[in-house]
């Protein structure tokens, strides 16, 4: 993108009306211009107008670096930002609305054991811009119109941006918090936080364990954080917002897989509003787990069904070509890149909000 000139989403609507108006236009045309990139279409704006504005604004400031499709629909997207930094996206279809799975940082800080996002740290947070330059990217190749901030990065440590991301896109995107989901690791405080911006999105939270020594060695930067704490986070969340919440929980062969562990998690959740998102561990070169066994998930799934926890064991869409969360992006550092194998994780944890 040539420096000089602005995203679009880094200016306001006002500021954009305000340059329509200079260029001798009605201010109307800026939610037009806005909208349609917003639809990941192209406007219609008056030949002049569009001349203009395209010496001050470019439209969309990152790219998309690759694309890969698979056969059910879904697509995985590697997004390359206007510093040369890339982030991970996947676009999911639905039997009425289209699901997108958003990164909010290049890279993550949580250093979580069985995922390839943190694999390399985190470089930066993204902007609002960046985060609405997603959906736009992604809506070219179909609709969303639900949201989970569930790709690289912890959302909480870029929340300011996806407030205003999500404000812009509630105004003038035709998506509202309703019909997003934001996951976390935490700690209770970051959950807190979200509570406190008001916007009645659903909560995930990225659980793992309810054993704390357990769980501390999946996430070390997480060893300080009781899981029972968090739980009673997201309860009032829950309680604040009237919505019920997530729990995210990979299962790791032989790590955190039993009955026994079942069992345990099911007393966890007993009387809450959760939801437990069971996910079987996608393999990741890089680290050294195994997905449960044969049969293993299944019965995790019947005991904490049996003990009347609302549950599903997650489907995985996408087929080997999507791979796991942030290897994409991984196999595009590499100076020998090569396309993971294994399949992807961002399906299963699509939901949509109730």
């Amino acid at each position: 993108m040539d420096a000089a000139r602005t995203p679009l989403f880094a200016r306001n609507l006002a500021q954009t009306e305000e340059m329509c108006v200079a260029a001798g236009y009605a201010p109307r045309w800026a939610g037009i211009w806005r909208r349609a990139t917003l639809e990941g279409r192209p406007a219609a704006l008056p030949p002049r107008l569009a001349a203009a504005l395209a010496e001050r604004i470019a439209p969309i400031s990152s790219e998309m670096a690759a694309r890969l499709p698979s056969a059910d629909g879904a697509e995985k997207c590697l997004i390359r930002l206007a510093d040369g930094e890339t982030v991970e996206a996947v676009r999911l279809p639905g039997t009425v609305h289209g699901s997108a799975c958003l990164s909010s940082q290049v890279g993550c800080a949580m250093a979580c054991r069985f995922c390839a996002s943190g694999l390399n740290g985190v470089r930066r947070n993204l902007a609002a811009h960046e985060l609405l330059e997603q959906v736009a990217l992604l809506r070219q190749g179909g609709p969303v119109s639900r949201l989970v901030f569930m790709g690289s990065g912890e959302p909480t440590q870029n929340l300011d941006a996806i407030v205003r991301a999500l404000g812009v896109l509630k105004e003038e995107g035709g998506i509202g918090p309703r019909h997003v989901l934001l996951s976390t690791v935490g700690p209770a405080a970051a959950i807190a936080r979200v509570t406190a911006t008001g916007l009645k999105l659903t909560l995930a939270l990225s659980l793992h364990a309810v054993d704390r020594a357990l769980r501390a060695e999946l996430i070390p930067t997480q060893a300080h954080v009781e899981p029972l704490d968090l739980l009673a986070a997201a309860d009032a969340h829950s309680a604040a917002t009237r919505r019920p919440y997530q729990v995210e929980y990979v299962l790791l062969g032989g790590v955190n897989d039993s009955p026994a562990q079942a069992a345990d998690l099911a007393a966890a959740l007993r009387g809450r509003r959760a939801h437990l998102s069971l996910i079987p561990w996608n393999p990741v070169a890089e680290q050294a787990f195994a997905p449960p066994a044969p049969g293993a998930a299944e019965a995790f799934l019947a005991v904490v069904r049996a003990a009347g926890i609302s549950a599903v064991l997650r489907r995985t869409v996408g087929g080997a070509a999507h791979a796991a969360c942030g290897q994409l992006r991984n196999a595009a550092r590499d100076p020998q890149p090569r396309m993971p194998a294994s399949r992807s994780a961002y399906a299963d944890f699509l939901c949509e909000p109730s």
